[in-house]
């Protein structure tokens, strides 16, 4: 009998799910989104946590729903193209390099949401069917910059969506080709 696993992009979007939830009951649990405010009161413990506690909370339900599904989708298909070891350490590692962008350049403001990673895997999976000429690849260059078009709103952070972007273009590039 063949055991049941759950996989990391639906640990993602349970923990996603649970965190944003519970910021309908405890609304204070948004203080753990990343911003450097805990970095210069020198409270670097609860820095560290907003690493990835920043990831699991959303601003709203609807963009809640919208990441999950991304997520989903694309994970899915990646994890069986790069292998899931390597998906879950290139989570974590753009996790952190994208938290140094962020404390460094971002200022003060609270930045929410996995949507930056969703977007991260479709850079990966656009050069990927580019690299297969796949002609496929310009949809995903077409979402792509519908998406950098909606980073330039207010209220969206345009460092917390280009640095991840950044990082799986560098990760792309540095991979063996097959």
């Amino acid at each position: 009998m063949q055991q049941n696993k759950l996989s990391i992009s639906n640990i993602l979007i349970l923990l996603s799910i649970f965190f944003t939830l519970l910021t309908f009951v405890i609304e204070d649990i948004y203080m753990f989104g990343m911003h450097r405010w805990f970095f210069d009161a020198g409270v670097y413990h609860v820095w560290l946590a907003q690493m990835f506690s920043s990831q699991f909370l959303h601003g709203s339900i609807l963009h809640l729903l919208f990441n999950s599904i991304f997520i989903y989708y694309f994970w899915n298909i990646l994890d069986n193209i790069i292998g899931y070891k390597k998906m879950l350490i290139f989570f974590i590692s753009n996790a952190l390099f994208v938290w140094v962008i962020l404390t460094f350049f971002a200022g003060h403001t609270t930045t929410v949401g996995i949507s930056s990673f969703a977007l991260a895997l479709l850079t990966y999976y656009t050069l990927l069917l580019k690299q297969r000429n796949n002609p496929e690849y310009t949809g995903g260059i077409t979402a792509i910059v519908i998406n950098i078009a909606i980073w330039l709103s207010p209220g969206i952070s345009f460092l917390w969506h280009f640095g991840w972007m950044l990082f799986w273009a560098i990760f792309f590039f540095t991979q063996k080709k097959k």
